[in-house]
């Protein structure tokens, strides 16, 4: 599966990572070798193999829920890579798609 630079690139962007268009072929060429790997799978005959939801059989023991303080919206704009804005209650941050 070919990834193209453009795509790792818009990739990258999403990230936050800046590479160099010299890096973005590499990684394009690594990523479309891992997924080629992977397709392999595809291959494989599971037939009689029953499938597992997860990957061990114990259970997650839960802590209780205990309500405490609230942040102010302003304590999480500077933890955000966002700015709050209060008519939509929301934080609006830079669109990844497109």
């Amino acid at each position: 599966m070919l990834i193209g630079a453009k795509d790792t690139l818009a990739l990258a962007d999403m990230l936050r990572i800046k590479l160099s268009d010299e890096d973005a072929e590499r990684f394009s060429r690594d990523m479309s070798s891992v997924l080629d790997y992977v397709r392999l799978l595809d291959e494989v005959d599971v037939t009689g193999v029953e499938a597992m939801g997860v990957g061990f059989q114990g259970y997650a023991e839960l802590r209780e829920d205990i309500p405490g303080e609230s942040l102010t919206a302003e304590d999480l704009e500077m933890l955000s890579a966002g700015k709050y804005d209060p008519q939509r209650e929301a934080f609006v941050t830079k669109p990844i798609f497109g």
